[in-house]
């Protein structure tokens, strides 16, 4: 974090979540070095150079393929997740470096002296599934993975919180909730309409596109009516406020009766005639309009009505402040924005909306007006763009984390194969994370997205220090079940300590973080379970199906023609090789 500081990296708010994973990493990693310490025998120093030289590598490993998984993060286009990647893939560096300078070093100088004790029986049982029952464990990881796959991919819905990756408590938040409730609003957009609405009178003929504002206004008065029949829209364009404002009108013929009846005095009429007369012209009358009901009013066609609303329209304009006419109407009258607000809903419920705004937009078939509108803009149109750039993200990173993972560690083991078999319980698990957030109900988010790269480069971490082990002594299922054996319990306590250390996040106020926390730990040990379980299971399967996993005694006797296939139950044939004594006539014998 101070690197960060220094190098002054802009940073975006989910930072917050760095250091808690690097603490629950950096544990593991000095764990498994202990641990190994632990297990030697000799001197300090033989002891030491023996965990370094077997449990180093694979330490390294881990910290390889952990980098990796979080710099996939990185090709992301949203800088919230490019943070993470960027910060979590240095915080990995200096964890490892930091672990490799002071760990063996205080190990030294304290002299670590752990009990020794067998292996827990639990563990001991735990491997005989994978060794006994390898193609039970295989099916039921598969039947796993394929209702992961469907049911759970299907029941994950896709949805940015934008209010859930605000901190809790907030007043400002808690207001913007409230908001969002009562007045159904908060996600602000705009449509923009082209067509103009102001003309000259005496330019009529010389600029047909301005020859009839009120038409085009019509026109957006239909698409406002439109889109306020979208659920949970409110649309609101300049006609709205012309709609509002409102004119008075008061007519009155009572003084011209008066000189009406002086004159009607002079003039013998029957009653009845009088009567009709003062019926007529004897009248006064008071009439509120709004503006647009005036508009609308002289809206007969002939050019003085046309010239007339024009007027008024000028009229109307210019009685707006410049900060009110600017937030609806370009400087040349001949652009608008139609103001559509929605509440913070689900992306998917929020998707629908704009889908229906969007169609009502691109629709011109008004009765009168030549308008061009375009699509909706905005917060919300935003957040679904945001929610596909995760999805499409998600992929491309986790795909990016694999490969590169398999890759490296195809060159350290110097065999792409037995890579792909260490690698096989973090892929399994990365599968597994539909069924456990649908399981758990959480959504895929800006913070959830990050959950597989996360997972291949914590979870392999398991795989590679059995698969480590296995190697060192040569492949076999005796060596897988030592090497399970003897790891589980180093394992469960990496798994232990990196639960503790990821815990810590729960006490970050932002909702989001939670449930990415909690799918987390729920995969953290369904990848522990993994390489404890399915990792054995694949190689016990390799070795009998006569395949083998890796290198050691038997790739030899293999290359040598002196084993035969596991399946056919045949046992493999020792052989030993007896050097020459070095004297003439002595015979070398095999």
């Amino acid at each position: 974090l101070g690197v960060i500081g220094f190098i002054d990296y802009e940073v975006a708010m989910t930072i917050i979540i760095v250091g808690p994973i690097l603490l629950a990493l950096g544990v593991s990693y000095g764990l498994h070095i202990t641990n190994r310490y632990s297990e030697e025998s000799g001197t300090k120093k033989e002891k030491m150079v023996s965990s370094i030289s077997s449990t180093g590598k694979a330490v390294f490993l881990s910290a390889v393929t952990t980098i990796i998984g979080f710099i996939s993060l990185t090709f992301t286009p949203m800088a919230p997740i490019a943070t993470i990647g960027f910060a979590l893939s240095g915080g990995i560096v200096v964890v490892y470096i930091m672990t490799m300078l002071m760990v063996p070093n205080l190990t030294i100088l304290l002299d670590l002296q752990k009990p020794s004790h067998p292996p827990l029986k639990v563990f001991e049982y735990a491997v005989k599934v994978p060794i006994k029952w390898n193609a039970v464990v295989l099916a039921v990881f598969l039947v796993a993975i394929l209702i992961s796959a469907t049911w759970g991919q299907q029941n994950v819905e896709e949805n940015i919180d934008l209010l859930g990756m605000a901190p809790e408590g907030e007043e400002p938040v808690i207001k913007m909730k409230q908001y969002s409730d009562e007045f159904d609003a908060g996600q602000i957009g705009m449509v923009l309409v082209e067509g103009c609405v102001k003309g000259e009178s005496r330019d009529i003929e010389n600029d047909p596109e301005c020859a009839d504002p009120y038409g085009n206004l019509l026109a957006i008065s239909i698409l406002e009516k439109n889109l306020n029949t979208v659920d949970y829209t409110t649309a609101v364009s300049v006609v709205f406020l012309m709609k509002s404002v409102g004119v008075s009108a008061n007519f009155s013929t009572e003084e011209q009766y008066e000189l009406l009846e002086d004159l009607l005095d002079l003039t013998p009429l029957p009653e009845e005639m009088r009567e009709v007369v003062e019926l007529m012209f004897n009248q006064s009358a008071s009439e509120d309009a709004t503006f647009w009901k005036v508009l609308g009013t002289l809206d007969s066609g002939a050019d003085g009505g046309r010239q007339t609303q024009i007027f008024l329209l000028n009229v109307f304009y210019d009685s707006l402040t410049d900060e009110t006419r600017s937030l609806f109407i370009s400087d040349d009258y001949r652009r608008s924005l139609i103001y559509v607000d929605l509440p913070f809903l689900p992306v998917s419920e929020t998707t629908e909306s704009v889908k229906f705004i969007d169609e009502h937009a691109s629709n011109d078939n008004y009765a009168r007006g030549n308008i061009k509108a375009g699509k909706l803009t905005g917060v919300a149109a935003v957040a679904i763009a945001v929610n596909s750039l995760i999805v499409d993200s998600q992929w491309s990173s986790l795909a990016f984390a694999i490969i590169l993972t398999l890759v490296t560690l195809g060159i350290v083991f110097r065999d792409l194969r037995f890579a792909i078999w260490t690698t096989s319980p973090v892929i399994a698990t990365v599968a597994l994370q539909w069924l456990v957030m649908a399981q758990r109900g959480v959504d895929l988010s800006l913070v959830t997205v990050m959950i597989g790269s996360i997972l291949v480069g914590v979870g392999v971490d398991f795989s590679i220090h059995i698969a480590n082990r296995i190697r060192e002594l040569g492949g076999g299922i005796e060596a897988i079940r030592i090497s399970t054996v003897s790891t589980g319990m180093s394992l469960f306590e990496a798994a232990t300590v990196t639960t503790l250390g990821m815990i810590t996040a729960y006490l970050i106020p932002i909702p989001e973080i939670k449930p990415f926390v909690t799918v987390v730990i729920i995969l953290l040990w369904i990848a522990a379970a993994s390489a404890l379980i399915l990792l054995p299971a694949i190689f016990v399967t390799l070795e009998k199906l006569g395949i083998g996993s890796t290198g050691g005694s038997d790739s030899m006797k293999r290359a040598l023609g002196l084993i035969q296939a596991k399946r056919s139950g045949e046992a493999a044939l020792d052989a030993v090789m007896v050097s020459s004594t070095g004297k003439k006539g002595d015979n070398e014998a095999w």
